[in-house]
């Protein structure tokens, strides 16, 4: 009896290899679950579970539970944690050819920047990263950000003198510098105190951003100056996705793709839903004339290239796509 209990246990086990190697794939996010980032998770999460049988399972935490982009970023690297979703900006450190993403009035629309970056372009940048220890899966849809706070922008010369919070690096800092405001350096969790408080004039978005993150609130204007269309991209840890079977990892790749199409079109629902709550909150879209930003801060752009590795090359590359001088 005993030896047949034995011989059953065995059996009951060697039956279940799936559970004995299943994988994990944690997948981390810094936005709010109303948003683009996270409808694109979802849909990662649904494609991978139902395509792998059980082998491998998506844990999705949004609103940086896994830490901030660049701490993400590092946790890639080391395979401590299996995928996430991040901004260019947080990239550039790691890979500085992002950078050319932030040159101020790159691109003149969502549609244009999210036609770039899914053609020949975006594969050129995502073949970057696995010398960083990373792997690029596709790119998600842009952000087209903002100005938003408790002042009008109607003309350049309302910028003068503003305080606006943005992202760190030299793309947003000295833009702002160069359109006359102050760029003021700020935590995004503070952000929401800082406009309340008045610390800060204003801050840059994307309009959902503004009501999914509550800044709505705190907010008498949405300034349509359309500055950065700013890329964001799935990422794995190369670790992780080597150990994968040439199966899996083509099941991933499937996933992602699925994520993309999942991403851009909650993005572009999420916009025009939000231009709509803004104004029925009270909050003035103003929509100045662009002519006189774009000229300003283009004027910045040889400056900024300086510093990018292979940015004047993968500038022309751009421009060539878009039918720009």
């Amino acid at each position: 009896m005993k030896l047949f209990k034995v011989l059953a246990i065995g059996s009951m086990i060697s039956a279940l290899p799936t559970l004995a190697n299943a994988l994990e794939i944690t997948l981390g996010h810094t936005l709010a679950p109303e948003s683009h980032y996270h409808a694109a998770a979802e849909k990662f999460k649904e494609v991978v579970e139902a395509g792998s049988n059980g082998e491998i399972t998506v844990s999705v935490f949004p609103q940086s539970q896994l830490g901030g982009e660049v701490k993400m970023i590092q946790s890639a690297r080391t395979g401590a944690i299996g995928a996430f979703i991040t901004a260019g900006p947080p990239l550039e450190n790691t890979i500085p050819q992002f950078a050319v993403f932030s040159l101020p009035y790159l691109f003149n629309s969502v549609d244009e920047a999210n036609g770039v970056l899914q053609g020949e372009i975006g594969d050129k940048f995502l073949e970057l990263l696995p010398d960083a220890g990373l792997v690029g899966l596709n790119f998600f849809s842009v952000f087209e950000r903002s100005v938003y706070g408790g002042k009008p922008v109607r003309t350049l010369a309302d910028m003068s003198g503003m305080k606006i919070r943005v992202l760190q690096g030299p793309g947003f800092v000295q833009t702002y510098e160069a359109l006359g405001a102050q760029p003021t350096p700020m935590a995004y969790s503070e952000v929401f105190v800082a406009l309340q408080n008045r610390v800060v004039d204003g801050a840059e978005a994307s309009p959902e951003q503004v009501i999914q993150d509550k800044f709505v609130e705190v907010t008498d204007y949405f300034n349509m100056t359309k500055i950065h269309y700013m890329p964001s991209l799935l990422i794995m840890s190369k670790p992780i996705f080597d150990s994968l079977t040439p199966e899996q990892q083509e099941l991933v790749r499937d996933a992602a793709r699925q994520a993309r199409d999942a991403s851009l079109e909650t993005y572009k629902r999420t916009y025009e839903e939000a231009l709509v709550e803004l104004k029925e909150n009270d909050v003035e879209i103003v929509e100045p004339d662009l002519a006189e930003f774009q000229s300003k801060a283009k004027e910045l752009w040889p400056n900024l290239l300086a510093g990018v590795p292979e940015g004047e090359e993968n500038l022309k590359l751009i421009q060539a796509k878009i039918g720009q001088d």
